[in-house]
């Protein structure tokens, strides 16, 4: 009875190791699949601009924000990588991200990191109609505590685009922290 099981054991631990055993890999048959169309929507960011801001819930110099950014397609135009200075008064830090469309989940992905060590990172939502882009996302605040936002961005034209961020403390909107409204000016 003992030789029995011994068997049968040995047996199953046969079939199993030979069906965890990975096929050859053929890469003469992997190809990229094409690139997805919903991509394109990005198209209208690339470039190099300025912005300004106010934030709205503070008081003096610090309320006026400027900047620069830039975005370039990289990786077979499917991320759109970006790199910011944001300033004001007596606050500086620099931000570089990416933007992307996830092909199974089937949604706009992005993600940024600033020169502070904060990651931000969320999903993006894009209404064609009203040429307008809802980017939900958490991150590390500049205060260094969790943030809950939300940019919006309005394509006025090519060369404009104005937006607001919101973030607050809690998921849910609860417990605002930051509200900030400003626009975009492409680079002559």
């Amino acid at each position: 009875m003992r030789r029995i099981g011994s068997t049968v054991g040995l047996i199953g631990w046969v079939i199993v190791a030979s069906g965890c055993s990975a096929p050859k890999a053929d890469f003469a048959n992997i190809k990229p699949p094409p690139r997805p169309s919903e991509l394109d929507a990005y198209d209208v960011f690339v470039g190099s601009w300025n912005w300004e801001a106010e934030m709205l819930n503070a008081e003096g110099a610090d309320r006026k924000w400027t900047g620069t950014a830039e975005w370039k397609w990289t990786l077979d135009k499917r991320s759109l990588n970006g790199s910011f200075v944001s300033q004001n008064q007596s606050t500086k830090f620099e931000a570089e991200g990416k933007w992307s469309w996830h092909p199974k989940a089937k949604k706009y992905i992005w993600g940024m990191f600033n020169n502070w060590g904060y990651p931000q990172r969320g999903t993006a939502k894009y209404d064609a109609d009203n040429k307008s882009w809802c980017m939900d996302y958490k991150s590390v605040g500049l205060d260094g505590t969790t943030s809950h936002g939300r940019y919006t961005i309005h394509v006025v034209d090519n060369n404009t685009l104005d937006w607001t961020m919101t973030e607050w403390r809690f998921p849910f909107h609860i417990g605002k922290k930051v509200e900030m409204t400003g626009k975009y000016t492409r680079k002559k």
